[in-house]
């Protein structure tokens, strides 16, 4: 999520974040709404640490 998305606020992940299980926010500073498009390698940093605890359970 990007901390300048005017579509989806920080404050509707946060709520998101609580009502989702296991759910995580991770939010990208200076992004807007296509935050993996604005900081595209931060964003490929938290993809891959969030599929590593995948592939550890293979």
């Amino acid at each position: 999520m990007g901390e300048e998305d005017d579509d989806t606020p920080v404050s509707d992940g946060e709520k998101m974040e609580k009502l989702i299980p296991n759910a995580g926010l991770v939010v990208l500073k200076g992004a807007g709404h296509f935050s993996y498009l604005d900081n595209l390698q931060e964003f490929l940093i938290v993809i891959n640490h969030f599929l590593e605890k995948d592939k550890e359970a293979i």
